[in-house]
């Protein structure tokens, strides 16, 4: 199934969760932009539209060394000990590496790896997963772990933690229904899918 496509099915499970709890407009449009995002998420695997969007040369230079000048900036102002000298090195990379290493799943690793830094800087137990989930996709093979039932817990996992920090409800909810709806709109059964996804991986190769 196209990007597309999960991108609309994840925006409507965010609009039905925000349907179901009544949500104001802000709230709403919150949500439903988290669905198209979790929607997506599983493809981070493969060359598909969030993950072109990710390590697209258009702006990924930009983007890198902006980050870079402020965790490198705001580590050696606002930090001290080990903790300034990891932002200011993880900085100093996202200013030089991205222009060295330029392959889509080597940027994807590497934006992972600079998000997993930021949690850690943070304190953000949610950035830093959602770090570690970017650089385990990037060096999956496509419909690999992110397309099974632990790919689904783990952003699960990601979602309700967001949701405390946000303080928004709904949010766990979305993201798990999103997640869930990419899983269930590449099952083998409907007839656009010649193949179908693992579910049950790393313990079972069964497809659906």
């Amino acid at each position: 199934m196209r990007g597309s496509s999960h991108a609309l099915i994840g925006g409507a499970a965010g609009m039905a969760v925000a349907y179901g709890q009544q949500a104001d407009p802000v709230t709403a449009a919150s949500l439903i932009g988290i669905g198209v995002l979790s929607g997506l998420m599983p493809d981070l695997d493969v060359n598909g539209k969030l993950s072109n969007t990710i390590t697209s040369k258009k702006w990924i230079y930009g983007l890198m060394a902006l980050i870079g000048a402020l965790l490198a900036g705001d580590s050696a102002f606002s930090e001290r000990g080990t903790q300034q000298w990891a932002g200011m090195m993880i900085g100093a990379g996202l200013l030089v590496l991205p222009r060295i290493f330029m392959k889509k799943r080597t940027v994807l690793f590497m934006t992972g790896a600079a998000i997993l830094g930021a949690g850690f800087i943070m304190h953000e137990t949610w950035i830093l997963l959602m770090g570690i989930y970017i650089a385990a996709a990037s060096r999956q093979p496509h419909r690999g772990i992110t397309h099974s039932l632990i790919g689904l817990a783990f952003f699960g996992w990601i979602g309700y933690l967001l949701e405390q920090d946000l303080q928004m409800d709904g949010v766990f909810y979305t993201s798990l229904a999103g997640y869930a709806s990419h899983l269930a709109a590449d099952l083998k059964l409907l007839p656009m899918n010649r193949k179908g996804v693992k579910w049950l991986q790393p313990f079972s190769k069964k497809e659906w």
